[in-house]
């Protein structure tokens, strides 16, 4: 996980100008709150979230705090108008169900109410990690704080985040902001994969009161782990749909995440942004040598789109192949394979020519399923002489498939940069 996000360079600028449409900017939002929510399992914020944050203008600020009731782990991440509060949250179906039969408590401590406050108050229960989580990371005057700030800035919205019991935290914190004054325009929760937070007396009444995104994968277990003790969701339900090439538990982060960042791509979103040191040397980029069925069909096109992408993110002039990738029957690239590829870049008159070779190969003796997904560029003069050669391999133990391209395009191209320097 600390590898992949780097691969998220390109993400966050959440510019949104009058020509976006409505649909891509929830998409922009929806993949924001996944990044943050995927890195605030971390504790190295500053290898997995300054890379594809702060070189765009983000500040990121680590929350941790523990008392005798909780130890909470989260990010605050600001830019212009809008603020992301990331909750840590848990990947384990077991973690979410522990205890849950005997954590039933009441929203507010009720020792202070008449007795006919106390009735009500007793009806809105939720689970007491939940309660002291979010009690917790809003301790030390951050509740206060976060106030202030829209108090200050008419036009900021918070949107608070966090994957399985971390969305669940999200919404309760949002309770809290909400019961102090928080207008629902300024604040917003967008959780993924949460068990439900607590009664039907607290859905009913918080319901119209809070703007609650509930972003659910189809078969994810945790979402619905805590209805037969009572609990019950509440807020609007996107559910999100698991790719045909990936394996891993619907419940996993980095499902959700690749789920987001298709949704972004299908809504018009790219993957470009401006770089800050681009290199200007002109590099003609042959297609991409595949080896027959190594990458699903599903696949194949948006991995290559973003591979590029991510090129062009890096360098100021190259010039593309007319076709975008050739495929071979055999795992070990001929000479022959290469020399059509330089001659096509001769051809273009380039003075350099990059070849790159995407492999996505089963490991052996891994989970059924699992690849390593290896990416080989290769760097030729005109002349069809090599001048150098970069590996980099990312398994899907961790990441989708998808992601793990990313991943591995990423971690090269410092090697490319610092070649052409």
């Amino acid at each position: 996980m600390k590898k992949f996000l780097l691969a998220l360079m390109f993400m966050l600028t959440l510019a949104n100008t009058s020509e976006a449409s409505d649909e891509l900017d929830a998409a922009e939002l929806r993949l924001a709150c996944a990044i943050c929510s995927m890195g605030a399992y971390s504790d190295d914020e500053s290898y997995l979230m300054s890379s594809m944050l702060n070189e765009r203008g983000w500040t990121i600020e680590k929350i941790s705090r523990k008392n005798n009731r909780a130890a909470a782990k989260a990010y605050l991440v600001s830019k212009g108008d809008v603020k992301i509060l990331a909750v840590a949250g848990t990947e384990s179906i077991k973690d979410v169900e522990v205890n849950f039969r005997v954590g039933r408590v009441n929203l507010v401590d009720d020792t202070m109410l008449n007795p006919n406050d106390k009735k009500t108050a007793q009806e809105l229960f939720v689970h007491r990690s939940f309660r002291d989580y979010a009690d917790v990371v809003l301790s030390d005057g951050l509740a206060e704080w976060l106030k202030a700030s829209l108090e200050k800035n008419p036009r900021e919205t918070i949107y608070l985040t966090g994957h399985g019991v971390g969305g669940a935290v999200a919404t309760v914190m949002a309770i809290r902001l909400t019961d102090s004054g928080v207008d629902k325009s300024r604040l917003k929760v967008i959780s993924f994969g949460a068990p439900a937070v607590g009664s039907r007396a607290l859905a009913k009444t918080y319901a119209e009161k809070l703007d609650v995104t509930r972003v659910a994968m189809k078969g994810d277990a945790v979402k619905k782990s805590l209805r037969a003790l009572g609990y019950v969701h509440f807020g609007e339900i996107l559910q999100y749909r698991q790719s045909n090439s990936s394996d891993h538990l619907e419940h996993k982060m980095a499902v959700y995440l690749d789920c987001a960042i298709r949704e972004y791509l299908a809504a018009g979103g790219t993957l470009r942004y401006e770089a800050r040191d681009k290199i200007a040397t002109p590099v003609y980029v042959a297609p991409f040598v595949l080896v027959k069925g190594e990458i699903k069909s599903d696949d194949e096109k948006i991995i290559l789109n973003a591979l590029d992408d991510s090129l062009r993110n890096n360098f100021s002039a190259p010039v593309f192949a007319d076709v975008q990738s050739v495929k071979v029957k055999e795992k070990n690239i001929s000479d022959e394979d290469f020399d059509e590829l330089i001659d096509a870049g001769k051809a273009h008159g380039s003075k350099y020519i990059l070849v790159r070779v995407l492999r996505a190969k089963k490991i052996r003796d891994a989970r059924a399923g699992q690849r390593l997904v290896t990416l080989e560029e290769f760097i030729f003069d005109a002349s069809g002489i090599p001048l150098a050669m970069h590996t980099s391999g990312t398994s899907t133990e961790e990441l989708t498939i998808f992601e793990a391209a990313l991943a591995t395009q990423e971690k090269l191209n410092d090697d490319l940069k610092n070649f052409f320097r």
